[in-house]
Parts: C-alpha cells; structure tokens; sequence
C-alpha cells in the first residue's frame, strides 16, 4: 500500500458505518474519485474541516485496496459561504451533481478541474445565480465534448435565420429547412441565441456583467436542460431542489406582502 497527495474538490459524500464517510473528490490527477474518511463525522476530527463539501484541499491518501483512505488534508479554501447559503448551496450542489453525472471515474481532465474551481469562486462571489448555472452548464457540456451547434444548422450546415429551433436530439440549432428532422425541437429566442454563442466564447470575467431579461434567461434554461438531460440520460435530483427552494422563497414573499399590507392599514 502505497502514499500518494493530491489537490481535490469534495464534490459529495455518504456516510459509512457510525463515524466515517466516502467521499466522492474530483482532483486534476485523478478525475473523480472515492476515498474514505476514517473518523471524520467524531467531534474534532483531524480530517473534519479539509472533508467538508466543496472544500478545496490537499490530501494525503493510502491506497486502498477497494477504496483510498485520506490520511491527512490542508485546506486550501473551504467556500463555508456555500454552505451557509441555502441558494448558493442548491446550486453548488447542483453544480456538483452534473459534474459527477457527466464525469466517468478516474478520467483526468485539468481543464474541468480549474473550470470548476473558477465556478465555485464565481458562485461565492456572483448575485445571479441562474445567469450562472447557463454559463456553466454550457460550458461544462462543450468541455465534455458535447459542445451544441449554435452557428450552423446542425443537420445541413446551412445559414440560421428566420424561426430558431433547437434541437437536443441533433445537437443545436436546425434551419427552416430541416424542422422535420426533429418535430421536438424546442423554439429558441434570436436573443437567446445570441447570449449562447457569447457565453460559449466567453469567460466568467466577460460574462459576469452580462444583463439577461427574465424570459430570455427561461427560454435558455429550457433548451440547455433538455440538451443535457438528452445526454446525460438521467434526471437531476438537484434540479427539483432549486425549484422547491425558489417555490418557497415565493411563498414567503407572498406571506410578506400580506403582512405588510395588513400593517399598512393602521399607520
């Protein structure tokens, strides 16, 4: 059994027996990968602070011979503001969640790696989070290796004008001409359209400032969610939680209001 260190993400984690976990890291060398955290949910764990999720940290890890044991961690930064967040923790668990799905084990990718430590840095620091998620799940794809057609016709490689269609099935967008291709296709907004091809180009410092109507920014999320669910073949338990979170942060406005507006009418 051999030592070895790593820099690693903890992307997700499930406990083992009364005091350990498996996490599930993401590291430069390694890809994605599982280790075991031994002791880690005891009070004042050595490994407590470095096996948290999301944590950027170095490890020192004993091969196993199923399963890596984490020996040893440094922290090299905790992103505790995700944590304490509860919309930026859907999201960052969101994040992490497609990664994983799209991510075979033991596959390694620097690039995916530093992409998705710049992500958890933008999430930390970012207000709007849903521009966010377009970017990164655009991005993430492309790096992937399923980069959809945004410039050509997907299907004849023909000029796009007129009524936009985009297709998951085919790749990206189809031409007038080739609608019958794929009768599923979903409608694109030129607009949309547009906001995809910069964000594809784009890097988060670019994009950061990037302004993006409501309807615009729904009918993006629509077609990059469908492109990914038609290629990860599974769905996102993380996808309903953002949307039972932002259903109930409505629900307590709501409340709010009838609060304000009961108390409006004795001042």
């Amino acid at each position: 059994m051999g030592l070895y260190s790593t820099e690693a993400i903890v992307l997700g984690y499930r406990d083992l027996g009364e005091a350990d976990k498996i996490l599930t890291l993401f590291s430069p060398e390694k890809g994605k990968m599982h280790a075991v955290a031994r002791g880690v949910r005891r009070p004042r764990n050595h490994l407590l602070g470095g096996t948290q999720l999301f944590s950027y940290t170095n490890f020192l890890l004993m091969t196993g011979r199923n399963l890596d044991i984490i020996c040893q961690c440094e922290i090299k930064k905790t992103f505790y503001k995700l944590r304490d967040d509860l919309d930026k923790l859907a999201f960052g668990l969101y994040f992490a969640e497609l990664l994983r799905a799209s991510t075979p084990m033991e596959d390694k990718n620097r690039e995916l790696f530093n992409f998705f430590l710049k992500t958890l840095y933008c999430l930390e620091q970012w207000q709007d989070m849903d521009k966010l998620s377009r970017i990164y799940e655009l991005k993430l794809m492309a790096i992937q290796g399923f980069t959809p057609e945004l410039f050509n016709c997907t299907n004849c490689g023909g000029p796009i004008s007129g009524k936009i269609k985009f297709s998951p099935k085919l790749g990206g967008v189809i031409c007038n001409n080739c609608l019958a291709k794929d009768t599923e296709a979903l409608e694109l907004f030129p607009e949309a359209l547009l906001l995809l091809r910069k964000m594809l180009r784009g890097t988060y410092e670019q994009l950061e400032n990037l302004s993006i109507q409501l309807n615009i920014s729904q009918n993006m999320k629509e077609a990059l969610q469908a492109f990914i669910l038609y290629h990860m073949n599974r769905k996102l338990k993380t996808v309903q939680f953002i949307k039972d979170i932002k259903s109930l942060e409505k629900l307590n406005e709501e409340e709010r209001g009838e609060i304000d507006g009961r108390n409006n009418r004795y001042l």
